[in-house]
């Protein structure tokens, strides 16, 4: 006999079913992300990123590239994804002197992807947010500054991953959208 909550996970999991209901991981354990779809990476292959300025905007555009292109490298393109990033830099922990000893630093990613055409179409558009902190030591500089720079390669995977995958779910909206 199944327990109260199996037989509770499983009726409702048929009732979603009855809905269009498509859960993020599968029977096997893996996370079925839209990126995985081969119609959807091969949308996201043709997908270019626009210039970004500073050296965190180009370092983004170079892993947003990557990420986007896939095994599919040289596909020409059909849309142009435009990332303007912020931060916000937060001091958390303090001595008993003022200074700070953790600074944390949200990070937000305003996009929005284009048809590449003249005039061009706006596709979709969004926001993705994440954040990270780091520790400031005292009295070790490098270590300070290798802890910012690892916090810095954090922010741009985790921020350009999110981005692909909203583009992603964008995109295959869009096909699903459109028929044939």
């Amino acid at each position: 006999m199944l327990p109260r909550r199996a037989l509770l996970a499983l009726g409702g999991a048929g009732l979603l079913a009855g809905c269009g209901f498509r859960p993020l991981y599968g029977p096997d354990g893996e996370r079925r992300l839209p990126t995985s779809d081969p119609g959807v990476a091969a949308e996201l292959a043709t997908v270019r990123v626009a210039l970004m300025p500073e050296r965190f905007g180009q370092v983004m555009r170079r892993h947003l590239q990557r990420r986007l292109e896939g095994s599919r490298p040289g596909t020409p393109s059909r849309y142009i994804l435009y990332v303007a990033t912020t931060s916000e830099v937060e001091p958390e922990g303090f001595r008993q002197d003022g200074t700070a000893t953790r600074v944390r630093t949200v990070m937000t990613a305003n996009w929005s992807i284009t048809t590449d055409a003249i005039p061009p179409t706006l596709v979709d558009q969004g926001r993705e947010r994440t954040l990270d902190a780091f520790n400031i030591p005292d009295l070790q500089f490098f270590a300070a500054e290798a802890s910012r720079e690892a916090m810095d390669r954090r922010l741009v995977e985790e921020l350009g991953d999110r981005v692909v995958e909203a583009v992603a779910l964008s995109l295959r909206r869009r096909r699903q959208a459109t028929p044939g």
